[in-house]
């Protein structure tokens, strides 16, 4: 129904908080309105606050509030509710609730009926689990967790009154702390895993609050809660990484020393063919990594992988229990980010940020019946030769931003369809403002395999010097007849 204008019906949720023991400020006087409005939506107050309603609606003849049964209304003062213009609800049960307010006025043309939302939580009381741990060894009690040195202990809050504010203290853990920065930051570390990678006894801590309505921190100190003993087992090895330096990582468990030199007892691979180690050390920072430095750098489009021979026990513990064997554990190599946003560049967004460029005469499309990853990539069709056929992402929001002195290069993939009859393909880094600083990357397409995906890198061919700063663009172009489809653009700086 459409209110009539000057017809005066107004319902407006002045005050919605947390305030025990004190009486609202008194409603505002307001001039005539000349429409009709109501507010409502979910409020959050804590168990035993109360929440106040006002209505301020003109003309009214009849008022009708509707609470829930475990509720009261707190400030009557012996009045009947319907003469009352602003109610102090009292919630005294935890859940989900409804205050309704109904209104007839003297024009009976005019009606409102409006429902507020209200959750009630409960006081902070802070409390945590212990969701799983990692350990050769281990034993619980009501007060204690024995575990080995080395071992991993999975926490869990589960405090009362939907915290949305932590922070946990773990001495001599792996972290020492997680959260206590900000809602967004604290939600990460509902369930966080630590190691304990050194012998002693150690707290644990977690102090949880809430932040509207607002819910007074609590604190759950455990003293001795985490017992950790010498670990009579070898060393796990949790994985092998390399950093952007291109060190390569051994990651174990445990402290870990050198009885002599270890890199005639390791084996390289990269791409099938043995490389050369020049170094391996114990990590100055920390004893359970062992750096391990190649003679040339390791590119991120590589296959690597790492074997270790134990037969002269030169990897062992700090007490001096042997590291195992390993055989062609593979290296986690590191990827330089990409400087394109890589939704965009992956096509993910099913094309938006892309489009036919202003010269092009092919047709330019994207699809999810090709892909080399996730669900899109984009079809370029060349229907006549010596014409261009030209996609580019120069478009708002599509753009990144390059600076000059940077050094970039470029990676996609590529699946040729054998009707493709060009020799070649020009992938271009182009800036946005003229003159139109920029490069292009021509990749010959003779001899490339046909009807499968492959990743072009042009990496060992080609890197440019950026000119200039400003926001830059992709595109791609051929002249002859064939389909393409490319996905997962990349352009990086080289490691």
């Amino acid at each position: 129904m459409k209110i009539p204008i000057n017809k005066i019906a107004i319902i407006s949720f002045v005050l919605f908080g947390v305030i025990a023991c004190q009486k609202d400020d008194a409603i505002p006087e307001y001039n005539n309105f000349s429409d009709a409005l109501a507010t409502n939506g979910d409020k959050r107050i804590q168990r035993d606050d109360f929440a106040s309603f006002a209505d301020l609606s003109k003309g009214v003849t009849n008022r009708t509030w509707t609470i829930p049964e475990s509720a009261s209304i707190i400030n009557l003062e012996g009045r009947d509710p319907s003469q009352v213009e602003l109610v102090q609800v009292q919630f005294d049960e935890l859940g989900q609730f409804e205050v309704n307010l109904k209104d007839e006025f003297i024009d009976s043309t005019v009606q409102l009926d409006t429902t507020f939302n209200v959750t009630v939580l409960d006081f902070i009381q802070t409390n945590f689990d212990v969701l799983s741990i990692e350990s050769s060894f281990q034993e619980e009690t009501p007060t204690q967790i024995t575990i080995y040195e080395g071992g991993t202990i999975t926490f869990q809050d589960v405090s009362q009154g939907s915290p949305n504010r932590r922070k946990w203290t773990f001495p001599g853990g792996d972290p020492s702390s997680a959260g206590g920065i900000s809602i967004d930051y604290d939600k990460d570390f509902q369930n966080i895993a630590v190691s304990y990678p050194t012998i002693g006894t150690y707290d644990v801590s977690l102090v949880t609050w809430r932040q509207y309505p607002e819910g007074s921190k609590d604190t759950l100190h455990l003293k001795d809660y985490i017992n950790v003993i010498e670990n009579i087992d070898p060393p796990t090895l949790t994985q092998i990484t390399e950093s952007d330096a291109g060190v390569i990582h051994l990651n174990y468990n445990l402290p870990l020393k050198l009885t002599a030199d270890l890199v005639p007892h390791l084996t390289l691979t990269v791409d099938g063919i043995k490389t050369d180690i020049l170094s391996a050390a114990i990590n100055l920072d920390d004893n359970r990594i062992v750096d391990i430095t190649t003679t040339e750098n390791i590119k991120s489009n590589s296959v690597a992988s790492l074997s270790y021979d134990n037969s002269e026990g030169v990897l062992v513990r700090v007490n001096d229990v042997v590291a195992e064997s390993f055989t062609d554990q593979p290296v986690e190599l590191f990827v330089s980010l990409n400087l394109a946003n890589s939704s965009i560049y992956g096509f993910e967004d099913g094309g938006a940020g892309w489009m036919a460029a202003s010269d092009n005469v092919g047709e330019i499309s994207f699809t999810d019946q090709k892909a080399a990853s996730g669900n899109y990539s984009m079809r370029m069709e060349a229907t006549e030769n010596a014409k261009w056929t030209r996609s580019w992402s120069w478009k708002e929001g599509s753009e990144f931003t390059l600076k000059a002195g940077q050094k970039v290069t470029i990676e996609f993939k590529i699946w040729i369809d054998p009707s493709y009859t060009d020799g070649s393909i020009g992938p271009w880094i182009t800036g946005t403002e003229a003159p139109y600083p920029g490069t292009q990357f021509w990749t010959g397409m003779s001899g490339l395999p046909r009807g499968e995906w492959i990743t072009i890198n042009k990496e060992t061919a080609k890197v440019w010097t950026v000119t200039a700063d400003g926001d830059y663009f992709v595109a791609f172009r051929f002249q002859k007849k064939g389909i393409i489809y490319i996905d997962d653009v990349k352009v990086y700086i080289p490691e």
